[in-house]
Formats: structure tokens, C-alpha cells, sequence
């Protein structure tokens, strides 16, 4: 693995997450929250309904590193329903964040900050994220683009109207065998 930006070199994501602390960033009234996708070359976040087959061993190695820097885990029952999580160490929180029964998402944050929550890593789905990003309440997001093109339908990372454009600024860039894992912040 190698970091492209800032300050190129090799890296590796103990390395590149080694001094990550998000729950210093918390904001006041609730968690610092970060998303984590993985999407094709041509935007989908899904291969065949689930995400599994977008990421590598690499990217799996991420996901699992970030894991270890939150408090705990959110994702949308959709996700939950498609993609299983068995086997999460840390606190997972299931919401619904569809049109049929949408959480209040501003209320559930300050609860978790409440009950100790400091970081949250959400892991999707797209609706979840785009009721999040909806509410101004996504702090980060961790975007791995694999070399893999998928063609036919299937979610973005993002899914849902916003009500602007949402700026992002690249805080770092990593390449492993052709694959980015890029880290945004919110601008």
C-alpha cells in the first residue's frame, strides 16, 4: 500500500489508521459519525445486491481497522436484512431510514452521545447515508473505489435528494494493487 496524498509514501492501514482518534473530534450534542463505502468504478455500491464482491482483502483490512477506532457501528435495516453482520465487535445499531418507518436521526445521535458514544462508523446503506447527509450529521466518509466495473442497476453510495450540494475536502488517498481508499472530510 502507498499514500498518494498528503506527503506520498508507503503505508499500511495499521499504519494510516494508527493515530486516527475520532471520538476526539466529537461534536457537542452527539457522536462524530463517518461513513464507509465501497463502490465500482461505474458508482455502484452493490454487485449482485450486496457488497461483499466490490472490496479486496485490503479493503476488508480497512473496514475492520476503522471498526477498531469507533464506538460503534450503525447501518440501515435494509443492509442489515441483505448483508447479515454477524459478527461485529463493536455496538451495531440497526435504524430504519426508509420512507416506511425513517428514524429520527438527530434525537438517535443524541442519545448515543448520551449513553457514552463518541465515534459511530455508519456502514450504509445508501438511504441511511443519504438521510444522514440529509440532516448535516456526516462528519467524514471513507470511499474505497475498486478496479471492477459492474454495469446494470444498482444503488450509488448514496441514495435519496439532498437539499444542496454537501463540499468534502480529501484529507488522504491510498492505492493498493490499483483499488482507493480515499478519506473526506466534510468542508
Amino acid at each position: 500500500m502507498r499514500r498518494l496524498l498528503p506527503d506520498p509514501a508507503p503505508t499500511s492501514v495499521s499504519a494510516q489508521l494508527g493515530t486516527y482518534e475520532p471520538a476526539a473530534q466529537a461534536p457537542e450534542g452527539r457522536p462524530f459519525v463517518a461513513m464507509n463505502f465501497a463502490a465500482t468504478l461505474d458508482g455502484r455500491a452493490t454487485i449482485d445486491g450486496v457488497s461483499g464482491p466490490i472490496g479486496s482483502e485490503t479493503d476488508t483490512e480497512m473496514l475492520v481497522g476503522l471498526r477498531t477506532r469507533f464506538d460503534a457501528v450503525m447501518i440501515g435495516a435494509g443492509t442489515k436484512r441483505v448483508e447479515g453482520y454477524e459478527k461485529v465487535s463493536r455496538r451495531l445499531i440497526v435504524v430504519e431510514s426508509g420512507p416506511e418507518g425513517r428514524v429520527d436521526l438527530p434525537a438517535l445521535l443524541r442519545e448515543l452521545r448520551d449513553e457514552g458514544i463518541r465515534a459511530l462508523l455508519c456502514e450504509g446503506g445508501p438511504t441511511l447515508h443519504g438521510a444522514l447527509q440529509t440532516e448535516g450529521l456526516v462528519d467524514e466518509l471513507f470511499l474505497t473505489i475498486a478496479p471492477k466495473l459492474s454495469g446494470g442497476e444498482g444503488p450509488r453510495i448514496l441514495e435519496g435528494s439532498l437539499p444542496g450540494i454537501v463540499d468534502f475536502e480529501l484529507a488522504w488517498l491510498l492505492e493498493s494493487d490499483g483499488e482507493l481508499f480515499a478519506r473526506y472530510r466534510r468542508a
